[in-house]
């Protein structure tokens, strides 16, 4: 935005936080989130949530030792409501910038049972074969890239063709601007984000509302399928 008064010109342009910013902030706030999540209910709201996507056949295809990909993982709250929902036995593997939310959630996912890896990265590179993961999960995550068109490709290229993407992402309105300042991530509105999703290759897409606590005024999720014939190949591996 720029405005000229006088012989003045002033401008105010979007500053995105860095990687570097982005992991100091998390690690900070990594003691007390989960306790936070559920405080304000979004604990229960995911419960909820996968269980309208189970309803709604999204979520058939898993089964016993079904790979899950949970990208920006936190402290574990959006896969472990999966997991209480669908299958302890599904194996999630998570990914995180920040080291003290993944050690907070390997804690968690040992107390419950459920089979896990957690890795330190960048969603920007995710350093897995193409097509390795039955669903791809994400909560709260893609706001904070500065091109979230790249992270979203990366998330598609590791999902099996068919398989469905689900993200839960901050919406505009009164308190997710509050987040946007508080956190440095930004809004998608669902006509944006349903944009983003089918050009990166994903197709039947569909919104879910949030029927719980905060997150029903704050948030919404998109879930789409990616193409059968969508492929890329990456040279990163673990």
């Amino acid at each position: 935005m720029e405005w000229t008064i006088g012989w003045w010109q002033i401008s105010i342009q979007r500053v995105w936080p860095t990687n570097e910013q982005l992991t100091r902030m998390y690690n900070q706030a990594a003691p007390d989130w989960h306790h936070l999540v559920q405080h304000f209910g979004v604990s229960r709201a995911y419960a909820k949530l996968f269980q309208s996507l189970q309803q709604s056949a999204v979520l058939d295809h898993l089964r016993d030792g079904s790979t899950v990909c949970d990208c920006g993982i936190g402290t574990g709250a959006f896969s472990l409501a999966l997991a209480k929902t669908v299958s302890s036995k599904i194996q999630v593997i998570g990914v995180d910038i920040s080291s003290q939310m993944l050690a907070k959630a390997h804690q968690h996912f040992l107390q419950t049972g459920v089979n896990h890896q957690i890795y330190q990265g960048d969603v920007n590179t995710l350093a897995f074969h193409d097509k390795t993961f039955d669903l791809v999960i994400s909560a709260h995550m893609i706001e904070h890239l500065p091109n979230p068109t790249v992270g979203l490709q990366e998330m598609v290229r590791v999902l099996h063709p068919g398989a469905p993407l689900i993200l839960a992402v901050t919406r505009p309105g009164l308190l997710g601007f509050w987040f946007q300042w508080r956190w440095g991530n930004t809004c998608l509105a669902p006509k944006v984000l349903a944009k983003m999703m089918s050009e990166a290759g994903l197709t039947n897409i569909r919104f879910y509302e949030f029927t719980f606590g905060l997150s029903h005024f704050t948030s919404i999720t998109c879930v789409g399928f990616k193409k059968e014939q969508q492929s890329r190949a990456n040279p990163y591996r673990y």
